[in-house]
């Protein structure tokens, strides 16, 4: 990428650079057009002088990347009854304190619970035991598949190998 820079670390050849439109300033600062790349770490270099990561600082990311999808399939939402309830944080605290209210209830009491959708359902105490059930199951799903997924980066010997592990949501 051709931009105005100047070499400040003649070493690493980190540069400055110029990221507006005002060439006479840039070059009246001492900065010329160069063919620059910006590293993974946001700084910007002589092309072909960026610093990689490590194969060990990219198997860190990839998991931080893993355990992010994780969480974001986890709290989405789930089905249970033919309909999608959300999994989020204060949905799951709601939905245990329902279901335990349900279970010292008399046994025809429901509890209208409002889905992801907005449409409502009347869920009885045993149904709601089972939502609790869908809950904890699809949230042990998305962790085995985290953790098969970090099995993978783990056993990876190149970036390549590493850039092909993705969470994908069909799985």
């Amino acid at each position: 990428m051709l931009k105005y820079a100047k070499v400040i670390n003649e070493q690493t050849k980190l540069c400055e650079l110029g990221l507006g439109t005002n060439a006479n300033f840039y070059q009246s600062i001492g900065m010329t057009e160069q063919e620059v790349e910006q590293a993974y770490n946001g700084g910007w270099y002589l092309k072909g002088y960026a610093p990689q990561q490590t194969l060990a600082e990219l198997k860190i990311a990839k998991r931080d990347e893993i355990n992010a999808a994780r969480d974001a399939a986890e709290q989405g939402g789930f089905e249970y009854m033919g309909k999608v309830f959300d999994s989020d944080p204060v949905s799951c605290i709601r939905m245990m304190g329902a279901s335990q209210s349900l279970a010292n209830a008399p046994e025809e009491t429901t509890i209208t619970w409002t889905c992801q959708d907005n449409t409502t359902i009347d869920l009885n105490g045993s149904e709601f035991a089972g939502l609790v059930v869908a809950l904890a199951t699809h949230s042990n799903i998305c962790h085995q598949k985290a953790t098969a997924l970090k099995e993978q980066i783990d056993a990876c010997q190149s970036a390549e190998d590493l850039a092909q592990i993705t969470w994908d949501v069909g799985e």
